[in-house]
């Protein structure tokens, strides 16, 4: 259990609900000499249209595919609900290898209370690798806790906004996960939304010299079957589509070599 975990449970910020947080309260309550139930005692922390938050679809279902990744994000979780997205673009390159390099993120976002300040970030390569990805902070942020399972080659990390944002202020995001050498060829890029974004924009920029033989986007939603159709390369090699109201689901890039 990190010490920030444990700093926002004491300060009120958030509350421990899971049931692997209720089992270290317990053991808390034993350290402490306090009486059973002590820690946990009060009604749980309301859900619903009564909150702040946007709604956030579950990790499980965004996640459908990797277990892995929920019970990371847990451990990490922050304050993504109160972060309207305004803007989310993704900008991923390829080496001559056919294998990821880079995938540049740039998000804008409005706070939608006061006291936010905590941005998660998922990152999983298409197979295991020992080191795994690195998270470059560029613009208003910096890296916090991380939590890495070399077995699947996934990522969850913290972003710490520069600044602790008020209610309506504004902030723009950006940073990139490098991929380590070694990395298989890949034959998509794909993004998982869990919130609602006003609009999202990606851009998939191929090495001149391993261009793919088709390409094309594809989004799944909750609301919605699967959509889809063909992508044009430019004359620069890049691939890229934009929606706009993108729907949470997940959106993606896929391409035959």
């Amino acid at each position: 259990m990190s010490v920030a975990t444990l700093s926002h449970w004491q300060s009120g910020r958030r509350r421990p609900e899971r049931r692997e947080s209720l089992r270290v309260l317990a053991v808390l309550e034993e350290v402490l000499a306090v009486p059973s139930g002590t820690l946990v005692a009060g009604p749980p922390r309301p859900r619903g249209p009564g909150r702040q938050g946007q709604r956030r679809v579950a990790a499980a279902v965004v996640w459908p595919g990797e277990p892995q990744v929920p019970p990371l994000l847990g451990e990490v979780d922050a304050e993504d609900e109160f972060l309207v997205r305004l803007s989310h673009q993704d900008l991923v390159r390829l080496g001559p290898d056919g294998a990821e390099r880079s995938w540049l993120v740039r998000l804008v976002l409005r706070a939608a209370r006061s006291g936010v300040s905590r941005l998660p970030v998922v990152s999983v390569l298409d197979g295991p690798h020992p080191t795994g990805q690195r998270l470059r902070p560029i613009r208003h942020c910096a890296v916090g806790e991380v939590r890495y399972l070399p077995e699947f080659g996934s990522m969850v990390a913290v972003l710490v906004l520069d600044r602790v944002l008020d209610r309506g202020d504004v902030i723009m995001v950006e940073y990139e996960l490098l991929n380590p050498p070694g990395t298989v060829r890949s034959v998509r890029a794909e993004r998982k939304l869990r919130f609602p974004v006003r609009e999202y924009f990606i851009e998939v920029d191929f090495d001149p010299a391993t261009l793919p033989a088709t390409c094309r986007w594809r989004a799944v939603t909750e609301a919605t079957t699967a959509r889809g159709g063909p992508l044009r390369l430019d004359d620069a090699g890049t691939a890229q589509f934009a929606l706009s109201n993108a729907a949470p689901g997940t959106y993606a890039v896929h391409w035959d070599w």
